[in-house]
């Protein structure tokens, strides 16, 4: 049965299907805005509706949204993109943010016990004074290139990731290279030298 017929079939769901997408598209056109007042207030909102846990907003977009501060605790954000969002001291515990779009986001100070990283985009992300993050969640995701690490330095390359390699290969970069892809990563040669002889056991 399509679209149509359930239209036919069923026009007081379809009404209430329509209704709420409607309802959710406003609330997230409101945590696109600049205030963080307003944008805190969406989220409740977007929990206490259960729309933060249902999958609701998986692949959803938060492009330069202002979520400091923000309550996401196991929220399922799955290919959502956060690209140049401020999410600094944000809550994610838990959080399901595979394959998440977090490129020049900024995470610091958020916490990230437990959040799902899987095949997730770091690329030049601010994860300084980021809590409760570990080396296993940072294995699995897809580039960490230019990000600034918890401890506030440079990612140095130490867990090979396969994005970061493609990004050096598409550069034309020869990742075989220690000195190329020192120079990639922004590190001195010794510490990148240093860190792939230090890999973490999982």
């Amino acid at each position: 049965m399509g679209k149509s017929d359930l239209r036919l079939a069923f026009p007081l769901l379809w009404s209430m299907e329509a209704k709420m997408n409607i309802q959710l598209e406003e609330i997230l056109n409101r945590i696109i805005t600049k205030d963080n007042r307003i944008v805190l207030q969406a989220i409740r909102e977007l929990r206490d509706r259960g729309w933060l846990e249902d999958g609701s907003l998986q692949g959803a977009a938060f492009c330069k949204a202002y979520l400091h501060n923000a309550s996401l605790e196991k929220a399922i954000l799955c290919c959502a993109g956060f690209h140049q969002a401020n999410l600094s001291w944000a809550n994610l515990s838990g959080a399901d943010l595979r394959a998440a779009k977090l490129s020049l986001c900024d995470l610091s100070g958020s916490n990230m016990e437990n959040t799902k990283l899987d095949s997730a985009d770091l690329y030049k992300a601010n994860l300084r004074g980021v809590r409760n993050l570990t080396d296993e969640q940072l294995h699995k995701v897809s580039r960490l290139c230019g990000a600034i690490m918890p401890n506030g330095e440079l990612y140095d390359g130490r867990f090979e990731l396969s994005g970061d390699l493609a990004l050096a290969e598409w550069q034309n970069i020869d990742i075989t290279d220690p000195e190329a892809m020192a120079e990639f990563y922004g590190v001195p040669v010794e510490v990148y030298q240093l860190e792939k002889t230090a890999q973490v056991p999982f």
